[in-house]
């Protein structure tokens, strides 16, 4: 009894590993889309730093009974381009209960300051610049009273910003703020007598009767 041999076919090696590295890929991809799908938003919202808020350039309703002490803070030059060192600068005088307002602009001369003052009554100005980078920063911060026009405390900080923000923020109160204290106190007194209506004091009236008449 012959027997019919049929021949077996087999796919070359080369085929094979081709065929199963093509399936681990495409399985390796579509299993990789809903991962991609649940954390791409939140990996680009971690991976992109947001700005600061700069909501402390806004200035903040006064609230009824609240201090009257007014006070202007200008623009510091060489501060960065979201002026932390102003922003600290405000924060902390707000922390104290003074209406810090940040929309004012610097004028030229002691008399100029003085007309602000009597004009929006303001009691102290706070200017300042920044010099150096990095490590080597240096911060002068200057207090002007708006009575005189003339400056009454400075005081320097140095540093990485980081770290003269965080000694504004600590320090910056118990060194300059007796000085601005006294310029605001000087501005209220000095815009109390500027509203007081002016007095003549005529005398005693004198009697028509009593004065005699000399005639020609």
């Amino acid at each position: 009894m012959c027997r019919r041999l049929i021949p077996s076919w087999r796919a070359p090696r080369s085929w094979t590993l081709g065929a199963a590295g093509l399936l681990l890929g495409l399985l390796t991809i579509f299993s990789s889309f809903p991962a991609a799908a649940a954390w791409g938003p939140l990996y680009l919202e971690h991976s992109v730093a947001s700005p600061p808020s700069q909501d402390w350039l806004k200035d903040v309703p006064e609230r009824p009974g609240a201090s009257k002490r007014k006070v202007a803070v200008f623009v510091i030059q060489g501060d960065d381009v979201y002026q932390p060192v102003r922003a600290a600068v405000v924060r902390a005088l707000r922390r104290q209960g003074l209406n810090v307002t940040a929309t004012l602009q610097p004028v030229d001369s002691p008399a100029q300051y003085r007309e602000m003052s009597s004009t929006l009554k303001v009691g102290a100005y706070v200017d300042g610049d920044v010099t150096g980078e990095g490590p080597r920063q240096s911060v002068h911060i200057r207090v002007r009273s708006g009575v005189t026009g003339q400056n009454v405390a400075a005081v320097n900080f140095s540093g990485p910003t980081s770290k003269i923000v965080g000694a504004i923020t600590r320090t910056l109160w118990t060194r300059v703020g007796p000085a601005t204290v006294r310029a605001c106190s000087g501005a209220a007194r000095s815009h109390r007598h500027e509203r007081e209506p002016l007095r003549i004091e005529a005398g005693t009236p004198l009697d028509d009767d009593s004065i005699g008449v000399r005639g020609t």
